[in-house]
């Protein structure tokens, strides 16, 4: 694997461990279970995808991370037009203020967008980029 592939990886893994630390829920705010589970599922699950990013960086688990974040920015910004809707109701028990969090949350989403695509971009190990095949030699015929 190149090396850019490597750090954008690494860095994606950072995004996505500050980005759960961020949304875990210190306290219940006598909100319901339902609504806490989530908001621990949701952080648990940006930790889980930072350890494997930093053991093995695959495409899916990439994948994963952007779609993670994105929902968590995406619960922030629009989370006041829908304040009976549980997703938003549990960022709202972020550790961290609400700027802060949403921050982490997107920088998280763009960082692991940015290693997906240096991943797939990057040529498998072994080979190189070529438009054409090798050329074979040409040998005379009896």
């Amino acid at each position: 694997m190149p090396r850019s592939a490597i750090w954008t990886s690494w860095l994606a893994a950072v995004a996505l461990a500050v980005c759960a630390v961020t949304h875990f829920p210190l306290q219940r705010d006598g909100v319901s279970l339902d609504v806490h589970a989530l908001a621990v599922g949701m952080s648990v699950l940006c930790t889980v995808l930072a350890l494997i990013l930093v053991v093995r960086p695959a495409v899916v688990v990439l994948g994963a991370g952007v779609a993670a974040a994105t929902v968590l920015a995406v619960a922030h910004a629009y989370g006041g037009s829908f304040t009976e809707a549980t997703l938003p109701r549990a960022v709202d028990l972020a550790l961290a203020p609400d700027w802060l969090a949403t921050s982490a949350a997107i920088a998280a989403a763009l960082l692991a967008l940015a290693a997906l695509v240096v991943r797939v971009a990057a040529p498998p190990p072994g080979t190189r980029w070529s438009p054409w095949p090798p050329a074979e030699p040409h040998h005379a015929t009896d």
